[in-house]
């Protein structure tokens, strides 16, 4: 059973000792209601059956809430309550035999402090990693602290979703940004709080923080107001060789990048110009408008910002020429918002290849579940979309007999960059059909 990375993001670990006067089932609902992702009932000193009749009653109203159920250390007891999962430390038994004895179809947690261990973990059948104790804390005195250098160590070495643990409250939890955890698990900032309920949905926002997000965004069509401007280009260039374009002219170029377009306009045409130059020919046409003429498109400036704010790193990939690009992005004030921008010609393949949107990636360092594509372009999203990207189709006049295919393909719509941009709020459980 593969861990959805969605299901650490607030991972509560129960311990009785602030039940007061109330019950556990009572508290765990409590933070439940308050946005819990996952839930690990933990009982050390409990007798077998009154651990196993708690963990049934827990398991049933986990399950109402759709929240995951694990029970901590007690293979047999996990087994037995038909638990979604078991987690268990180093001490406890090993990873490799707790999955054998549980099979495939329930979750394997594990602790691990080193990534040594953490790669042992995940090659015996780990599900997710807890890594800490990452401040220190009082609720397990014998935890082992792990650096945060450490920590992005093991994030890296591993493929399974990762999650901190140990002393994290609402205070420190901002010091395990970027660190590459997929969420946080908390004892006492969930279950010694006098207000359950509302503290977990303040955590639950400050865990949607955590994790380094970005954003890929084309440029003709999606930041710049500008295909107007290629829709006769090809055929003004046909015209400037003495030759008659043809009446297909724009649908064949329509989804290829200058070189492919290049090498169209040479097999098609019989132009025995190098691209190169046939390349420096159609930038040259259009040089004085992206220059001096070409315009954002409405909403994109306070976008930029308000996404620079959120702290998403950006980045442009574009098939268009990189200093006409750049030049258009710096006289409209907008070109310090990314952290490049990367071109088809760089990469070597047109946006019917997903090579720009890798190297996007890799530039920006995010993972690919945090990383959203912005296009125009119904290939360009197919493209992306097929790559395993999160994908935003944004509407353009120029494809507005697409708008429908985009809506269907797409994960998300956007009509405007004037209106609220909600993308970004909650990782996987995004909806913006604007």
């Amino acid at each position: 059973m593969k861990c959805e990375k969605r299901t650490l993001l607030l991972y509560a670990v129960t311990d009785r000792a602030w039940v007061g006067d109330k019950t556990l089932r009572w508290q765990v609902e409590e933070a439940l209601k308050g946005g819990v992702t996952c839930v690990q009932l933990r009982e050390k000193d409990m007798p077998e059956e009154d651990f196993l009749k708690e963990a049934e009653e827990i398991k049933v109203l986990c399950r109402s809430y759709g929240v995951p159920f694990l029970i901590n250390d007690n293979v047999t007891l996990a087994v037995r309550c038909k638990a979604d999962g078991i987690h268990v430390g180093q001490r406890d038994m090993q990873a490799g035999e707790v999955r054998r004895r549980i099979g495939d179809a329930m979750l394997l947690g594990v602790s691990a402090q080193t990534v040594e261990q953490a790669v042992e973990a995940e090659k015996n059948g780990a599900d997710y990693l807890g890594v800490g104790a990452v401040f220190a804390t009082s609720t397990k005195a014998d935890a082992q602290e792990v650096t945060l250098d450490t920590l992005r160590e093991i994030c890296r070495a591993v493929s399974i979703p990762v999650c901190a643990i140990g002393g994290i409250h609402k205070g420190n939890m901002h010091e395990l940004r970027n660190t590459g955890i997929d969420g946080v698990a908390l004892v006492s900032a969930v279950f010694a709080s006098p207000s359950i309920q509302k503290d977990c949905r303040e955590l639950l926002g400050l865990a949607k923080t955590l994790k380094q997000r970005g954003a890929v965004f084309d440029a003709d069509g999606t930041l710049l107001d500008s295909m107007s401007v290629w829709d006769t280009l090809g055929a003004d260039y046909l015209r400037t060789k003495g030759l008659s374009p043809r009446k297909d002219l724009e649908e064949q170029l329509k989804n290829r990048s200058l070189h492919q377009a290049a090498s169209y306009f040479q097999s098609a045409y019989g132009i025995t110009d190098s691209q190169e130059t046939i390349i420096e020919d159609i930038n040259g046409m259009i040089a004085s408008f992206y220059c001096s003429k070409v315009q954002l498109k409405k909403g994109v400036k306070d976008m930029l910002e308000m996404l620079r704010k959120e702290d998403i790193k950006m980045c442009v990939a574009t098939a268009t020429d990189k200093n006409l690009i750049e030049e258009a992005l710096r006289r409209n004030g907008i070109l310090d918002c990314f952290e490049e921008v990367l071109t088809c010609a760089e990469v070597g393949a047109g946006k019917d290849e997903p090579a720009i949107f890798r190297e996007a990636l890799r530039i920006l360092g995010t993972a690919k579940e945090d990383t959203v594509v912005f296009e125009d372009a119904l290939y360009a999203v197919r493209t992306a979309k097929k790559d395993g990207f999160l994908v935003a189709a944004v509407y353009d006049p120029s494809a507005a007999d697409e708008e429908e295919n985009l809506r269907k393909l797409s994960d998300y719509y956007i009509r405007s960059f004037d209106e609220r941009i909600t993308i970004f709020d909650e990782k996987n459980t995004y909806d913006c059909r604007l």
